[in-house]
């Protein structure tokens, strides 16, 4: 039942979100951002072109994203040097002070920024967690929504056969 009505919500808000966007959409262009990391210093998404970008846009009070973490772990390992990064932003969850002890209890392992209302509005976020796979060129390739319960498996396998398709 509760796989039921969390399914239903899903899909109630990926179609209520998708009716109002316009913008971000797969081969296009994603846009650019400037946000400070959990010690206060300034990073520009400029500073990721080149690379292959695991954008996860979360929150620390978030039962999915938090679902989500192990496996953008496990990710980040496993394609790191290959030229994955995997970044987190984490929004609705206060300052880099109330986010970094999530962070460390949590084990998170990739990049980490707080967030903005901005950033939700320019990545047309309609819920937790969102996250965007970007090409070398820095151009959407795919967006994940949500992440079901007892489905994370799958999901880390789609997204595996994905990254591995853009880092050949």
């Amino acid at each position: 039942m509760k796989w039921i009505a969390t399914t239903l919500l899903v899909a109630g808000c990926m179609s209520i979100g998708l009716m109002g966007q316009t913008g971000l959409k797969p081969g296009g262009a994603v846009p650019d951002f400037k946000l400070n990391d959990l010690n206060g210093k300034a990073f520009k998404s400029s500073q990721l072109q080149g690379s292959v970008v695991l954008l996860d846009l979360w929150a620390t009070w978030c039962e999915p994203c938090i679902a989500d973490i192990p496996m953008l772990n496990r990710l980040h390992e496993k394609f790191g040097r290959r030229g994955l990064k995997v970044v987190g932003i984490a929004v609705e969850s206060g300052w880099a002070k109330d986010i970094k002890p999530h962070v460390a209890k949590l084990g998170i392992k990739y990049l980490v920024f707080v967030g903005t209302e901005k950033i939700v509005e320019q990545y047309e976020m309609i819920g937790f967690p969102t996250t965007y796979l970007m090409g070398r060129d820095g151009k959407l390739v795919k967006k994940y929504l949500g992440t079901l319960p007892d489905h994370e498996k799958e999901k880390e396998t789609e997204m595996e056969h994905d990254i591995e398709a853009l880092l050949r």
